[in-house]
Order: structure tokens, then C-alpha cells, then sequence
């Protein structure tokens, strides 16, 4: 189906099309515009299988004559013309056309300008959600059954709804200061995952919500405490012992604790006055059975997903339940999820030691979990919450989540290019930084890779669940966090036999593959490689070829698995907007990228 999406070279254009190109410098969208327009064209581009979008590699039908004096000026400015055909699903044909200042061969284009047709005339592509519509449109000629649902102008809403949280993001400061390097990186995502349609949509939060509790507006607040009979809570704990609660919240609540009747629940407070509400929970209120108990101990800092909190007095991690939608899901903790986060930490735990924790890499299991014991698959998840190991050594307070770390912000150098200057000096060249990558490669992608070629484990490790501590702008120890995502391969994974046949956490070898070569590689590295190349100081095949490198010198289990990667015909993508627009729920949609570890890219 993904090849009903990609531009026709039989197309012509419906009607005449004037020439009407204003001056780019007059016309050209603001910095967060750009950077909006620039995702949604790339994420449109991978998921449709239009690796390169340049007007010469794909799309040899002539173009309208109205856009020829744009393509040149462009070309004559340095830029590298693209241009996509984008059908309506009435099979009409808009023409979009962007001037790319950098070419990314895994598709992480730079967009320095665009313009988009009506059918009558060329515009200047200022705002988003005019991109937004020409794409739902697009969609909607592919898949011709959803065009008999309102699920087209859904889709349309939501990715509008992420554009204006963006804009918000840019256009209110936060409301206090991090206390850490790692809680400003956790707050400071302002655009998100940078292949895909709705990356900070969310819905459920009015506006008095967003303020107190967006990561990005700087929110901080207590959590709600329930105290819950004790036959009531349902709760696991990976050591056996009992769940660590903050110890102002115990102290709050200690006569009803102290004969053992009651045990505490941490709720995010948005959810608790959903759940105050809930005609299930209102008679385990009227019975004691569940008391609430209100905001109670340390502040809670939400990070980037919104939903997980750290305790910094605590040095703890808490994924609580949030039912809420954010990006695609609703964004609470179904029991499966449960399962396969507690069952994937157990299997972290039965690890050599040097395997999950060493000087320059940790794995942050889960510690386990509580939950409401209700009948109800739907309120367990809506009550759930998972413990979650912190960052314990010196570079803890430094770690930053590294889908921060990466983001350009619309204005001014971003981490990345701080780290390298600190690390590198101004304008290092393409052996600094292929040093400096080599030591990132040491704290990230070998411990990674030793840890499923060894033991058959695949962690989620994307940019939003992998932080690296950087010191004098070098890195220094990398994490992995939420378990809910690992992989293990039931044919490899040594401790197979101690988990039920069923455990969510077991995969085939060829799934747990699939997801490293797609988390771990394209997702975490390649996208890695591709902002390194964008800062100018090296080109993405040399990084790609030191990579596959450094694979191969760590050793007869990484070079096997280096030689199972090089046998895949292209590398995984996830396809996020297709995913959302096909409403494919826990079953992905796929494309794919050229498989970099065979061949070098050429830009």
C-alpha cells in the first residue's frame, strides 16, 4: 500500500498553474514554522518511501512551468530542489516543492524554504497546518476506506493540535527553574520526535492543565496520595521487598499505615480527579475501602513523556497513568504493558552484573509495580503504577535525554553543538569529531549490542529512553531506560525456560532484530550520525563506516551480529504517521531506510 503514497511520474498537473513565487526572504515562515514544515515534509518522505525527495532522483515528470524560475533560483542560491506530487482523494494533484540546504541520506533533510500549489497557484508555505491538510489529503487518496470515516479531519486535528503545543512551548517561558542539567533536558523538548506527524499532540489538558503540568512550561508538583486497603492493592516488587513510597507521604499517612491495613498509591494529581469521579471508584471511597489522602511529599518533576515523574530526594523514576492522549496513545499502564515492563526487568536482573551496570553504562529496570486489584482491565490501567530505578553514581544529575540533546532549537546553537565546542573547540573537523564519536559509540551502541549479540536482550534504547552523561562536553555513561519496550529472544536468552511461554517481554530472534536494527540503530544512531553531519564537520557515510567498525573490532558476538544486520535488505522504520492515520494501535506500521552498514551513504 506504502506505494500508492509515492509521487507518480505519470502525473500532470489539474488546471493551469501561475507563477506566483514571491521573494523567499519577504515570504519565508518564522524559525518554528520552518522547523515544523521541515518535520512533517521528512516524516512524509521516509513513510512513503522517498529516501531522497531531490526533483532529479525520483520524479522525472516535468514539473509545471510555473515552479521552473523557483527550482532555479533555488539552485542558484546553493539549495537542492525537492518536489513531491500530493494527490487529494478525489485524485487531484497538488505539487509541494521545498529547497533543501542539506541532504540527509537516512532523511533528515534541512528545509531552508517550500511552496505549495492550489491548484491554481503557487504559495509560500508559512504555516503548517496548510502541510498538514495537503498530507491528510494525500493519505486519504492511499487509503480510500477511511475516506468514508471522519477519521481523515481527525487526523488532521490532531497534527494541528501538536502545532499549536509547539508554538505554545515556544511562546511561553517555563514557569520555574530546573534544579538539574537533567530535569532542563527532560523539559527542554520542544518538538519531539522528529519523524512523526503528531509528535507533541495531546489532548485532555485545558490550558490551566498544560501550566501545571507540561514538562515544557517547566511544571513541578506533588503527587496525590491514596491510601488503599490493603487487600485492595495488588503490588509486586522485583526484590521481593516492599515498594519504596516517599517517606513524607508515609509519615502524612502513618495511623492509617501503622497497623498494616492500608498501603499508599502515588497517583498523578490530573488523573486522581479522574478518578475521584469514576462511578467505580466512588464506592471505595464511600467505604473506605480507598481513602484520598491528597498532594502529599516532594515535588515531582514530570520528564519528556509527560507521564513518568522523577523524585530527585528519591533518586526514583515513576511511570504513572495518565489518560491522556500524547503523540498516539492514550497514556496509561494496560496490564500487558505491566507484565512484559516487570517480566523484561526480572529478565535485566538474572544478567552478570557488568552487563546491565559498569562504569560507562546503566540499565534502569523497573523495580515493579502496584495497581488497584479491580476486575477491570480498563480501571487497573488507569490506576497502575511502575517503580523505576534512578541514576545512582557521579554523572547521575548530569545525564540528558538525548532526544534533546539532538533537537535544534528554533533559535540558537543546541546541545549537541555546545557538547562539541566544549569538547572539540570551534569548528572541529571530521577527525575530532570521528574521535568523539568513537567514545560515544563506547557509552551507547557497543553496551547495546553486547548486550542482545551476548544475551539475547533488545532495550527500546530511542532518543527518548536513552540519556548520556557528558563531561567537559565528552560522554561519559550512558542509560537506558522503560523496560516496557525491551525485546528478549526466546531462542537465545539463556533464563528462557523461568518465564511463562506467554511473557509479552519473549520475542522471536527475528523480531528482537527487527526492533534493535529499528530503536538502537536507525532511531538512536543513524539519527545521531545524521545531526553530527548537519553541524558540518563530517559527512554521514564516514560515520556510518566507523560505526560499522567498531562493531566489528568488539569481538566475535558483535561481529556475528554486525553480519545479521549487514544481511537485511534496508534497515527498519517505524512508520509513526502511518501508524496514526491507519490506527493500527500496538502493531506498527513499517518502511524502511537503505541498510547503511552494507553501503555507505552518499549524499
Amino acid at each position: 500500500m506504502l506505494s500508492t503514497l509515492l509521487p507518480s511520474t505519470a502525473v500532470t498537473p489539474q488546471g493551469r498553474l501561475r507563477a506566483h513565487c514571491p521573494d523567499r526572504d519577504a515570504a519565508a515562515p518564522d524559525a518554528v514554522e520552518r522547523r515544523l514544515i521541515e518535520q512533517f515534509f521528512n516524516t512524509y518522505c521516509r513513510e512513503t518511501g522517498v529516501v531522497d525527495p531531490r526533483l532529479d532522483a525520483h520524479l522525472p515528470a516535468p514539473v509545471p512551468a510555473a515552479l521552473r524560475s523557483t527550482l532555479a533560483r533555488w539552485r542558484a542560491e546553493g539549495l537542492e530542489p525537492a518536489v513531491l506530487a500530493l494527490a487529494d482523494r478525489d485524485g487531484r494533484h497538488r505539487w509541494l516543492a521545498a529547497a533543501l540546504s542539506y541532504v540527509s541520506p537516512i532523511g533528515y533533510h534541512r528545509l531552508a524554504d517550500a511552496v505549495l500549489s492550489d491548484g491554481s497557484a503557487f504559495a509560500p508555505l508559512r504555516r503548517a497546518e496548510n502541510l498538514a491538510d495537503a498530507i491528510t489529503e494525500a493519505l486519504a487518496h492511499a487509503y480510500p476506506q477511511s475516506a468514508a470515516t471522519d477519521w481523515p479531519e481527525r487526523f488532521a486535528a490532531l497534527m494541528k493540535n501538536g502545532v499549536q503545543k509547539v508554538r505554545l512551548y515556544h511562546r511561553e517561558a517555563p514557569t520555574r527553574q530546573a534544579p538539574s542539567r537533567f530535569i532542563a533536558a527532560e523539559q527542554g523538548l520542544r518538538f519531539g520526535h522528529i519523524f512523526h506527524a503528531t509528535s507533541k499532540a495531546s489532548e485532555g489538558f485545558c490550558h490551566d492543565a498544560l501550566q501545571r503540568y507540561a514538562p515544557e512550561l517547566g511544571a513541578a508538583f506533588q503527587l496525590h496520595y491514596f491510601a488503599v486497603a490493603s487487600d485492595q492493592l495488588e503490588s509486586s516488587a522485583i526484590d521481593g521487598q516492599p515498594l519504596p513510597i516517599d517517606p513524607a507521604a508515609m509519615e502524612a499517612a502513618a495511623d492509617l499505615l501503622k497497623e498494616g491495613d492500608y498501603r499508599l498509591l502515588p497517583c498523578h494529581p490530573w488523573q486522581a480527579t479522574q478518578l475521584l469521579a469514576h462511578s467505580e471508584i466512588q464506592p471505595l471511597l464511600a467505604s473506605r475501602a480507598m481513602i484520598s489522602l491528597g498532594p502529599l511529599g516532594e515535588l515531582a518533576w514530570p520528564t519528556s513523556s509527560v507521564r513518568t515523574v522523577w523524585l530527585p530526594q528519591q533518586q526514583r523514576f515513576l511511570k504513572l497513568a495518565l489518560d491522556i492522549r500524547i503523540t498516539n496513545f492514550v497514556r496509561n499502564n494496560p496490564p500487558e504493558h505491566v507484565r512484559r515492563a516487570l517480566d523484561a526487568s526480572r529478565a535485566i536482573a538474572m544478567l552478570p552484573e557488568a552487563a546491565r551496570s559498569s562504569a560507562h553504562f546503566t540499565v534502569l529496570a523497573e523495580t515493579g509495580y502496584a495497581v488497584l486489584a479491580l476486575p477491570d482491565n480498563a480501571l487497573r490501567a488507569s490506576t497502575a503504577v511502575i517503580f523505576r530505578q534512578g541514576m545512582a553514581g557521579p554523572h547521575g544529575d548530569a545525564a540528558q535525554v538525548l532526544a534533546t540533546v539532538l533537537e535544534e532549537p528554533a533559535h540558537g546553537a543546541g546541545i549537541l553543538d555546545d557538547l562539541l565546542r566544549e569538547a572539540l573547540g570551534h569548528q572541529p573537523g571530521a577527525a575530532d569529531i570521528r574521535r568523539w564519536w568513537a567514545g560515544y559509540l563506547d557509552v551507547t551502541l557497543l553496551p547495546l549490542a553486547r548486550l542482545f549479540a551476548d544475551h539475547g536482550v533488545s532495550l527500546e534504547a530511542h532518543l527518548q529512553n536513552s540519556m548520556v552523561a557528558f563531561a567537559g562536553g565528552w560522554p561519559v555513561h550512558g542509560y537506558v531506560r522503560d523496560m516496557e519496550g525491551a525485546s528478549i529472544s526466546r531462542a537465545r536468552f539463556a533464563w528462557t525456560a523461568q518465564f511463562d511461554a506467554d511473557s509479552p517481554a519473549l520475542y522471536t530472534e527475528e523480531a528482537a532484530l527487527h526492533r534493535f536494527a529499528y530503536y538502537v540503530l536507525v532511531n538512536h544512531i543513524g539519527h545521531f550520525i545524521a545531526c553530527l553531519a548537519r553541524t558540518g564537520g563530517c559527512d554521514e557515510a564516514t560515520l556510518w563506516q566507523d560505526t560499522a567498525a567498531a562493531l566489528d573490532a568488539g569481538g566475535p558476538s558483535l561481529r556475528q551480529l554486525l553480519a545479521s544486520l549487514q544481511d537485511l535488505p534496508t534497515l527498519p522504520a517505524k512508520a509513526n504517521m502511518l501508524s496514526c492515520f491507519g490506527r493500527h494501535g500496538e502493531t506498527p506500521a513499517w518502511a524502511g531506510v537503505p541498510n547503511f552498514l552494507v553501503s555507505a551513504p552518499q549524499a
